[in-house]
C-alpha cells in the first residue's frame, strides 16, 4: 500500500445508533440547551466572537447527526471555542463501572446499551492501515501505540484531526475495529481527546498531547520497551513522604481535593510537616494531581513559603498537574528559592466548576460547565505552566533532580 495514503479511511461506513427515546429529541436539543447555559459563563463573556463563529458551523452541522457519538464529539467541539478546558460534556451512563465487569449478566445487558455500540467502527481494511501506519516516525502524530494490557491503536489522520481505532484489544468492553478517540488539536500541542473511557466506555473528553510516540495523559507508546517516567512517583499513596539523603526530603502530593476523606487526609499529613522539614532541600512531587481546591492547597503553601525563606524547593510538574495543582505550582514558583522541574501542565487553570453540572434534554449527556474565573491565570489556560528545567522523560525524574541538586548546593 502506498504510503501517501490513507485517504481509503475518508470513505467509511458508520454504525449509527438510535439518539433518543423521544421522537422530537435530537442532537439539535441538545445542542439549543447547551448554548443556553454557556451563554452564562465567565468564558464565554471572553470568547464571545470565537464562541459564535463556532456555534454558527455546528448549528448547520447538527441536523445531519444521528448517533450518539457524533453528537458528542459536536458538542464537545462546540466547547473549544470557549479556551476554557474545564467545560466538558460526558455520557449520562457510567459505562462498564467495576461492579458490571464483574457481573457477566450485568456486562451482558450493558453490551446491548446504545452507548456500547454508539462507536464508529469505519469500513477500513485494518491490515492496511496498520501497514501504513507502521512506517510512521515518532515524532509523527500517525502510528501505531500500545498500552500494555489494554489495547494497541492506530492513529491516523482525517478531515484536520486525527482517529484512534482499535487494532488489537484485550478489554472485556472493546472491540477490534472500534474508533475509541478522535483528537482535535487546538493549539501548543494540545489535543482534544474525544472518545471512551479505556476501562468503562463511558464518552469523555479531556486534554491530551502527543510528543515522541507517547500519550502523555493515557500512556500508549509506539515503543512499548521503552521506560517513560514522565508518571512515575515513588509512591501510589496520595500523600507520602521520604527522606532521600541527609540533605533532600521528598513529598508525593497527589490530590488537593477537598473532599472531606481526602482533606482529612492531607490535613493529617500537612500537620506531620510542621517543625519537621529540617533539610536544606525538598522535592514537591505534584506529578498526577488532578487538582482540588484552595482550602486544601493553601495549607501546604503556607508551610512550604516559610521553609522557602531559608531552604530550597524543586517542584515536580507533568501533563496530569491539572487545575488547581497547576495554579499552586505557579505560586510556589513565584518563591525565591523555589523552581519547576518535569514537563509542561495541562493547562485547565484559569476557571472552576462551582455546582455547574446539566443533564442535557435527550438525558444521553452531562456538561460540565465552569461559573467562576479566575483572571490570574488566564494567560495559562490552553498552555500550561511550564518548568524551569525541562527533564527527559527516558530517565527516571527523581535520579536526574538528585543529580541537579548535587551539583548546585
Amino acid at each position: 500500500m502506498k504510503k501517501t495514503t490513507l485517504l481509503f479511511v475518508l470513505i467509511s461506513s458508520l454504525i449509527t445508533t438510535g439518539f433518543s427515546q423521544n421522537k422530537d429529541c435530537s442532537c439539535k436539543t441538545d445542542l439549543t440547551f447547551l448554548d443556553s447555559k454557556i451563554r452564562k459563563t465567565p468564558a464565554y463573556k471572553i470568547n464571545k466572537k470565537a464562541y459564535h463563529a463556532s456555534y454558527s458551523k455546528i448549528a448547520k452541522e447538527v441536523t445531519s447527526i444521528n448517533s450518539i457519538f457524533d453528537c458528542h464529539l459536536l458538542l464537545n467541539k462546540l466547547l473549544i471555542s470557549l479556551n476554557d478546558n474545564h467545560s466538558r460534556v460526558y455520557s449520562a451512563n457510567p459505562g462498564a463501572t467495576d461492579k458490571v465487569k464483574l457481573n457477566s449478566e450485568k456486562l451482558l445487558e450493558f453490551k446491548k446499551t446504545a452507548l456500547y455500540n454508539s462507536y464508529p467502527q469505519p469500513n477500513i481494511d485494518l491490515d492496511s492501515l496498520q501497514v501504513a501506519l507502521s512506517s510512521k516516525t515518532k515524532m509523527n502524530v500517525e502510528g501505531i501505540y500500545t498500552r500494555e494490557n489494554y489495547m494497541t491503536i492506530g492513529v491516523y489522520k482525517i478531515n484536520g484531526h486525527y482517529n484512534a481505532i482499535i487494532l488489537n484489544s484485550e478489554s472485556d468492553v472493546w472491540q477490534i475495529g472500534e474508533v475509541i478517540y478522535t483528537l482535535i488539536p487546538f493549539g501548543n500541542n494540545y489535543l482534544l481527546n474525544i472518545g471512551g473511557s479505556i476501562s468503562s466506555k463511558r464518552l469523555i473528553a479531556y486534554t491530551e498531547r502527543i510528543e515522541d510516540g507517547f500519550f502523555y495523559f493515557m500512556g500508549f507508546k509506539k515503543n512499548i520497551a521503552e521506560k517513560n517516567y514522565h508518571q512515575k512517583t515513588l509512591s501510589e499513596d496520595t500523600y507520602y513522604r521520604e527522606e532521600l539523603s541527609d540533605k533532600i526530603t521528598y513529598l508525593r502530593v497527589g490530590s488537593f481535593s477537598s473532599w472531606n476523606k481526602t482533606l482529612i487526609d492531607a490535613e493529617k499529613f500537612y500537620k506531620s510537616l510542621e517543625g519537621n522539614l529540617n533539610k536544606k532541600h525538598l522535592i514537591i512531587d505534584l506529578r498526577n494531581n488532578g487538582g482540588g481546591g484552595n482550602r486544601n492547597s493553601n495549607i501546604l503553601y503556607e508551610l512550604v513559603k516559610d521553609y522557602a525563606k531559608q531552604n530550597k524547593v524543586y517542584v515536580l510538574i507533568n501533563h496530569k498537574t491539572v487545575s488547581n495543582a497547576e495554579q499552586f505550582a505557579h505560586k510556589l514558583s513565584k518563591l525565591e528559592n523555589c523552581l519547576l522541574f518535569g514537563q509542561r501542565t495541562n493547562g485547565t487553570l484559569a476557571y472552576e466548576i462551582k455546582d455547574s453540572n446539566y443533564t442535557l434534554p435527550c438525558t444521553n449527556f452531562i456538561v460540565s460547565l465552569t461559573s467562576k474565573k479566575h483572571s490570574k491565570y488566564i494567560e495559562y489556560e490552553s498552555v500550561g505552566i511550564k518548568p524551569n528545567v525541562l527533564l527527559d522523560i527516558k530517565t527516571d525524574w527523581i535520579k536526574q533532580l538528585k543529580t541537579y541538586i548535587n551539583k548546585n548546593s
